[in-house]
């Protein structure tokens, strides 16, 4: 399946007023043939503009946002989500006109999966999307401590979905074979800030594909005193060195 989320403005009405003009016929129209056609998920209104969420078939969520893109009702489309799914976040058709959505736990659930995405947002785009629900909900997972934890990969997440796959691969690798210091991971650089690593770990963790246990300390390499050779020892003996 695919998801599909945007926000987008009213027309600007009368004395540069935003009014969701044909709100109510959009919400009818949704509700009759989104179920229909097996799409799931949400429409809000506030301060003069939408937020929609649409999950369903492949062809389906393609054809519905090539008609919202054409609709005069829609204007400045942000699409800040459009993502491979393998499950819902929504089991059903909503509408919630006036209300924040975030008040509902379906919403909780989609903030949860899309967490990574939701934190790259910039100031502008935050402020834009703040009428709905509040991102820092979304900044708590980032904000998960891993020091002094080893972690280890249980599967490999799924490359095409992840805006940097290289780096995913080469962090898979790192924690496939055995457990792996959060530290040395943080340390060494290679896949950036201390930030950028924790995400990329939280991403794991949200798709039940990471094991994280206490760290364990490095044991300490024994040299073993070095064994004379029975072989050399008796040619020696034989050469008259000893």
């Amino acid at each position: 399946m695919k998801c599909v989320a945007y926000v987008s403005r009213a027309p600007i009405k009368d004395r540069s007023v935003r009014m969701p003009a044909g709100l109510s016929d959009i919400v009818r129209v949704s509700s009759k043939h989104n179920p229909e056609l097996q799409i799931t998920g949400i429409i809000s209104y506030r301060e003069g503009q939408y937020l929609q969420v649409l999950e369903g078939p492949y062809a389906a969520v393609d054809k519905l946002m090539a008609k919202i893109a054409s609709d005069p009702r829609h204007k400045d489309i942000w699409v800040f989500l459009e993502k491979n799914v393998t499950e819902r976040s929504f089991d059903n058709w909503g509408a919630s006109v006036f209300d924040f959505v975030d008040k509902g736990t379906f919403f909780d659930t989609f903030i949860e999966n899309n967490s990574a995405v939701l934190n790259s947002f910039d100031e502008l785009q935050t402020k834009r999307i703040q009428p709905f629900f509040d991102t820092k909900k979304s900044n708590n997972a980032s904000q998960k401590d891993y020091k002094g934890k080893s972690l280890k990969l249980l599967a490999w997440p799924d490359l095409n979905h992840e805006s940097n796959p290289q780096m995913i691969m080469d962090l898979c690798v790192k924690l496939t074979k055995k457990p792996y210091p959060f530290d040395a991971l943080v340390d060494s650089g290679e896949f950036g800030s201390l930030d950028q690593v924790t995400k990329m770990i939280v991403g794991f963790e949200q798709s039940g594909i990471l094991n994280v246990t206490d760290a364990q300390p490095l044991d300490e390499q024994k040299v073993s005193e070095k064994k004379p050779n029975k072989f050399y020892g008796a040619i020696k003996r034989f050469l008259g060195m000893r």
